[in-house]
């Protein structure tokens, strides 16, 4: 089975497609705040979808660090329409 690290602050955002991930097949590992995504990296997982407004900081941290680490695909969740928010995403990969 396939992992994803999930890291949403909205726990019904989080349980909705925590379930939805699991009924096509993914097991997800949630993290509700940037610090608790960054003490999950370390574990393994095949992708991670990250929201980019954390109460304790942002997703692009939460990018930044799994980039470092290797080279597992990152997704942004995110309400955030914004130019910045948009080119920042893509400048990381």
């Amino acid at each position: 089975m396939l992992k994803i690290l999930l890291a949403e602050d909205d726990k019904t955002i989080s349980a909705a497609l925590s379930q939805f991930l699991l009924s096509e097949g993914f097991e997800t590992i949630p993290a509700f705040s940037q610090n608790e995504a960054l003490s999950k990296i370390n574990e393994d997982f095949d992708l991670a979808l990250i929201d980019i407004s954390l109460p304790d900081g942002n997703g692009f941290s939460v990018c930044r660090a799994i980039k470092e680490k290797g080279d597992t695909p990152v997704i942004f969740l995110t309400a955030c329409t914004d130019e910045f928010s948009v080119v920042t995403g893509l400048d990381m990969g």
